[in-house]
């Protein structure tokens, strides 16, 4: 298997950025779930990274087969991370896959076709690789490009386009340059150096879309990264759902479900409150991408938004959607959670994301 074939875009990006940085933290990854369940799959994602990094990852699961609960650590990783970012695609695809079961095609295209009609013209990618078993990517992806999706995030799938995988930062990246900067006692802003490190290194064709969640200051960094870096095309919000992003502005009255416009994650006031500051800031042109859960009924929730918004201000509320909720799968998660610095594993971790503790994990 080519196992950058099946990647998303933003991890060779990030392997490439932190190679020419030469920035190669030793880390800890924690994969969960919040679907609880039977442990699947885990054998053979195991399997996948070993036969991948050979004996440069240590690596702790639960049994296959065992009972898990919501959140707890199904596997966790250690090694280099230019070793080990390439493979999260793979490994959380191969989990999910597993813990979802057969997936029904035909349920694929009307879910890809409902949100395609409920986007309205907003262009849409398919982000969904890391949800299914690699051997479906291609087949999902041509579906997802024959009910009018823009592209994906992996080359196999894109191919159906007849392009290459696209895609943004991810959190990987800001958190390796964090914990660099933080063991060197580097003053500065991982987010913005992130960006300006993918604008020195990356092929100045492909855009300048910066994740701006990490650490959970959607607008300070937002802006910083925007004053930064002139070249900035566009913020991916992705907030967690752990976290209230910051900024949250309350929209007029609106007429849609309220899960969407409360609590937590990606909601409509996350993004109006981003979307207001940067105009009042001096940046309408900013492109916004969201992502985040956005299956047919999200995805109309915030067309509707986007109507009210552009009546106020004249302006789009966001511009792009990042999707992978083709279908119903049980989603598996990798974050990273701590490096190994000179004094011994340090934590570091997007807001929200903490690792946890468990007994229960044995050597794989």
């Amino acid at each position: 298997m080519d196992i950058e074939q099946y990647t998303d875009k933003y991890f060779t990006r990030t392997r490439d950025i932190l190679e020419q940085l030469r920035i190669n933290p030793i880390v800890r990854y924690q994969v969960f779930a919040r679907q609880p369940g039977l442990v699947k799959g885990i054998d053979e994602a195991v399997g996948v990274i070993k036969d991948t990094v050979g004996d440069k990852a240590r690596i702790w699961a639960l049994r296959e087969g065992s009972q898990y609960a919501s959140k707890e650590p199904l596997m966790k990783l250690e090694g280099h991370v230019q070793d080990l970012v390439e493979l999260e695609t793979i490994y959380l695809g191969i989990t999910s896959g597993a813990l979802t079961g057969s997936v029904d095609m035909h349920d694929v295209r009307r879910q890809a076709g409902a949100i395609y009609q409920a986007a309205q013209g907003k262009p849409l990618l398919y982000f969904g690789a890391r949800h299914f078993h690699y051997s479906l990517d291609q087949e999902i992806s041509g579906i997802c490009a024959e009910e009018g999706f823009k592209g994906c995030s992996t080359d196999a799938g894109a191919q159906a386009w007849d392009t290459k995988g696209q895609g943004t930062t991810p959190h990987a990246l800001i958190l390796s340059i964090a914990a660099y900067m933080q063991e060197n006692n580097i003053v500065g802003n991982p987010t913005v150096e992130a960006a300006v490190a993918f604008d020195r290194y990356i092929n100045p064709a492909v855009p300048r879309i910066i994740l701006i969640d990490t650490f959970n200051r959607e607008v300070d960094d937002s802006l910083a990264t925007a004053r930064a870096l002139p070249t900035l095309s566009g913020l991916r919000i992705d907030t967690c759902g752990e976290n209230y992003a910051q900024g949250i502005a309350r929209p007029p009255q609106l007429s849609i479900p309220q899960k969407y416009l409360e609590g937590k994650g990606v909601t409509v006031p996350a993004v109006w409150g981003l979307r207001k500051a940067m105009i009042e800031n001096g940046f309408p042109n900013l492109e916004i991408v969201v992502s985040s859960g956005f299956n047919a009924e999200k995805t109309a929730a915030f067309v509707e938004a986007d109507r009210t918004f552009e009546q106020t201000y004249s302006l789009p509320l966001f511009h792009h959607i990042g999707t992978g909720s083709v279908s119903r799968p049980v989603m598996t998660t990798s974050d990273i959670v701590a490096y190994l610095g000179k004094d011994g594993w340090t934590e570091m971790h997007k807001v929200g994301r903490d690792e946890i503790a468990t007994d229960r994990l044995k050597p794989a």
